[in-house]
């Protein structure tokens, strides 16, 4: 076997691998935000591994991303526990959304298409009409800021947002939406597809951070 043959091969070995290291970061990460794994539920990579039947590798790659972004806490040949939530990390990552999602409004505005706010308007009209629903309205926000976010042109800001966004999801599912707070983010739902249609960057961005109760 040549040299280009065994890189070539080792190449396309190590896609495989990061592609089942993806999978199970999104599987795990998944049944974490829905509660699925609740907080102090313990994982261990052996019985991951043979439940989706695939190596040990990829579940501890996928187990330590998870850990970067606070999901889990990793407990070197013992066991992977699911973290908790604290006041204090409910409190950052609401900052920490909602003026990333300004930014991703504003990144994505000028760029939308005809087609793109047609599908936009109903996705932000579900935030509307969850609104008494603190975990739908929260799925409701990060669907439409993933959409917006795969059109802002900018990979660092795309890059960034999907490595927090389960962490961010889990954090915000239980938010709760104050009296004070529902009507405002009722006339800033309309005000940001009125924006976006507009393609006033400067409004969408302020209603979405009124969506998301951030100054």
């Amino acid at each position: 076997m040549s040299v280009d043959e065994e890189q070539r091969l080792g190449s396309a070995s190590t896609a495989k691998k990061q592609l089942l290291a993806e999978g199970v970061f999104h599987l795990i990460g998944e049944r974490i935000v829905t509660g699925e794994l609740a907080p102090g539920d313990r994982i261990r990579d052996a019985d991951v591994a043979r439940e989706l039947s695939v190596s040990r590798t990829p579940v501890r790659e996928a187990l330590q991303r998870l850990e970067r972004i606070g999901l889990v806490t990793m407990y070197p040949s013992r066991y992977t526990e699911i973290s908790r939530l604290t006041p204090e990390t409910i409190r950052m990552s609401h900052d920490f959304a909602g003026l990333q999602a300004g930014v991703i409004v504003r990144l994505s505005c000028p760029r939308l298409t005809a087609a793109d706010h047609d599908t936009l308007s109903p996705m932000i009209a579900r935030i509307a009409a969850s609104v008494d629903d603190p975990a739908a309205c929260s799925q409701a926000r990060r669907e439409v800021i993933g959409y917006l976010a795969a059109r802002s042109g900018n990979t660092l800001q795309q890059s960034l947002v999907d490595e927090a966004s389960m962490a961010l999801a889990r954090a915000l599912r239980g938010f709760t939406i104050t009296p004070e707070h529902r009507p405002r983010l009722l006339d800033a739902c309309g005000e940001l597809d009125r924006a976006l249609r507009d393609g006033d960057a400067d409004a969408a961005e302020q209603a979405c951070r009124v969506i998301y109760d951030v100054a």
